[in-house]
């Protein structure tokens, strides 16, 4: 079976700099893939060039077989959800309708919109004002939109997902996104029934190891834009790989605070 997503030899610059040079990364549907390494390293830039915003130089992605390259902005997001890693409006929307904003691609169905604030414990929220949310509620809404976006398949593309957001609404959220990417069904909480939803593929950036380690269920080791190890998280977080890819040498920890997953 073709993976899901299928980038190959991709090459990203801006200008003359090549921040993602020749990289090459497969994702099946239900995996969680970890893009993982240090500032500047390309991980955003290929988050963008996976989601088809950043034309490459050279190289395709392919989602589902197609060339990404090919298809209308419409047609990329019935494929996959984008979310970056700070989601802001200009406009006055309250958070069902920034979550609303999913649909645009697809038939209106509020039950989804439902299921996706409620995956992110947001629902009782639903009428706020997206600008008087905290960070944190602004970066679950933005996940919200794309779990509404993305219920048929293809991908999710999140960029520091988690970086706002406290340890009890991560543990909440890796539960979704473990959900998502299986293709559980969603709850309905307006008629307490479930919702059935494809398997997809997700991919995210984190700055922390030990996270991409406790949920992730693959992870790409990124360096100066390219890939310098990728594969299980079991074999591709290391003390030794890290320790290669931060340039920094990497330590088993026990004595460790993190929220507990399921």
């Amino acid at each position: 079976m073709a993976p899901l997503i299928d980038a190959r030899n991709l090459v990203l610059a801006y200008g003359a700099t090549r921040a993602v040079d020749d990289l090459s990364l497969s994702c099946d549907a239900g995996s969680i893939t970890a893009i993982v390494g240090p500032n500047g390293s390309g991980k955003s830039t290929l988050l963008r060039g996976l989601a088809g915003i950043m034309k490459p130089e050279s190289g395709f992605v392919r989602v589902n077989g197609v060339d990404l390259a090919t298809l209308t902005p419409l047609a990329r997001a019935r494929m996959l959800a984008f979310v970056p890693q700070r989601p802001d409006l200009s406009a006055p929307f309250t958070a069902r309708e920034v979550v609303r904003l999913g649909r645009f691609s697809r038939k209106p169905d509020e039950s989804r919109v439902d299921a996706a604030l409620t995956a992110v414990g947001l629902l009782p929220r639903g009428d706020h004002a997206f600008d008087t949310l905290s960070g944190g509620e602004r970066q679950r809404v933005a996940l919200a939109r794309a779990f509404a976006q993305s219920d048929d398949g293809g991908a999710l593309l999140l960029d520091e997902p988690f970086s706002a957001i406290d340890p009890k609404e991560v543990a909440r959220i890796i539960e979704a996104l473990r959900r998502r990417a299986q293709g559980s069904a969603q709850s309905n909480p307006a008629s307490g029934s479930s919702i059935s939803c494809a398997p997809c593929a997700i991919v995210l950036s984190l700055h922390d190891p030990g996270l991409a380690r406790a949920f992730a269920t693959h992870a790409v080791l990124m360096r100066e834009g390219r890939v310098l190890v990728a594969g299980p998280v079991a074999r591709a977080l290391t003390t030794a790989t890290l320790s290669e890819t931060y340039g920094h040498e990497m330590i088993e920890q026990p004595n460790w605070l993190a929220p507990r997953l399921t």
